[in-house]
């Protein structure tokens, strides 16, 4: 019965550490309606209103700060995804482009995958736990 106790306790321990170990950078976006400023994010956007300010993103943020990711250039109507790949510190480009109509994909609920799986993880070892006290109880009314 310890070593039950002893993985629930664990498994616990494990799925609060799901969400900080896996959430990291990589996607960013940039608005054409942006005409200063931004921190990258879909909620505080890059500007990159004119082809100058796109590479200046690309250049002075993502391929310096980052060392690449996945780039969303928003249109008031349509996104256009870009590949910025950091190959060396004087090798870094956008190996490619794609158009889309509408929004980008993962721009709904703002909840990450990885605070998903976390909940998740830890509901099941909730679960799991509650399991192990009902079957307790019953072994020690019945005895």
């Amino acid at each position: 019965m310890k070593k039950l106790r002893l993985i629930a306790i664990l498994a616990i321990m494990a799925a609060l550490l799901i969400p900080g170990a896996v959430n990291a950078a990589g996607t960013f976006y940039c608005s054409t309606s942006v005409t200063t400023g931004g921190t990258g994010t879909l909620t505080d956007p890059w500007a990159c209103s004119d082809d100058t300010q796109l590479q200046s993103v690309i250049d002075d943020q993502i391929c310096a700060i980052y060392s690449g990711g996945d780039l969303y250039q928003l249109f008031p109507a349509s996104y256009r995804y870009h590949v910025v790949t950091f190959y060396s510190a004087d090798d870094c480009r956008v190996t490619a482009t794609y158009d889309y109509a509408g929004y980008p994909p993962s721009t709904g609920v703002g909840i990450g995958t990885p605070y998903v799986v976390g909940g998740i993880a830890l509901l099941g070892a909730g679960l799991v736990a509650a399991g192990l006290l009902l079957r307790r109880k019953r072994a020690t009314a019945a005895a």
